[in-house]
């Protein structure tokens, strides 16, 4: 299994074009549709972007997919739409996290795919928890997680449905997705987290490993075909 992670920075403004192409394209994306688990909008962080993640069988799988549609005749005039909207393009590699408690859904005997049908209502928002590390920072933060017991702590695992770490692209960073019904409970839980004694002490000792973290919030796309995992 390997996980796509693909940010699209538009120009500023071009997020509702962007979202009008996808409208308008037709079934031509089927192929890598077919491995989606969602496409999302950022609502913190940088604006105008548009975070897609993928689920592959491996690198072989991802080749033939991606780089099948991009010769496909039917497909030019959509490219020639959304290409002079995006600004800038981020793709890395991903792995599951070797935690069953973090892995619900990819990863440790887990394999969702959009065949099988949604799992979150329509309306739900996404939190993306990405620490940068140091190198060996990755298997430290896994020991660490295991070490204070988070997969235990009701609170740490409160929401999550996926966690990566990357392998290619920018390294040394774990990647944590949460789900939430609403803009109320992500808020809630914020503050529960900041006084859990457990993710406090993991954070903490992961410290002199950490080069960055970054919290943001990313709301799934209402083209239908771009948000397998959530329906209303």
């Amino acid at each position: 299994m390997l996980i796509e992670y693909r940010a699209y920075t538009l120009h500023l403004g071009a997020e509702e074009l962007f979202w009008e192409a996808q409208r308008e394209r037709g079934e031509g994306l089927r192929p890598i549709f077919e491995r989606l688990i969602g496409s999302f909008a950022t609502r913190s962080g940088p604006t105008d972007q548009i975070v897609s993640l993928y689920r592959y069988d491996s690198f072989e799988d991802w080749h033939g997919r991606l780089f099948g549609i991009y010769g496909q005749t039917r497909l030019q005039p959509y490219f020639r739409v959304i290409r002079p909207l995006i600004a800038r393009q981020e793709s890395k590699f991903l792995l599951p996290a070797p935690l069953p408690e973090l892995t619900p859904h990819w990863g440790n005997g887990h394999d969702w795919l959009p065949a099988e049908g949604p799992l979150f209502g329509a309306d739900s928002l996404v939190e993306q928890t990405t620490l940068s590390f140091s190198a060996g920072g990755v298997p430290a933060c896994w020991e660490a997680f295991r070490q204070h017991a988070l997969g235990d702590d009701p609170v740490a695992l409160n929401g999550v449905f996926a966690a990566f770490s990357s392998i290619a692209g920018a390294l040394n960073e774990v990647l944590i997705h949460r789900r939430f019904p609403s803009l109320a409970a992500l808020q809630e839980h914020r503050q529960r987290l900041r006084h859990s004694p457990a993710w406090t002490s993991f954070l903490r000792s992961l410290a002199p490993l950490t080069v960055a973290s970054d919290v943001r919030l990313l709301e799934p796309s209402r083209v239908a075909d771009m948000s397998p995992l959530f329906a209303d």
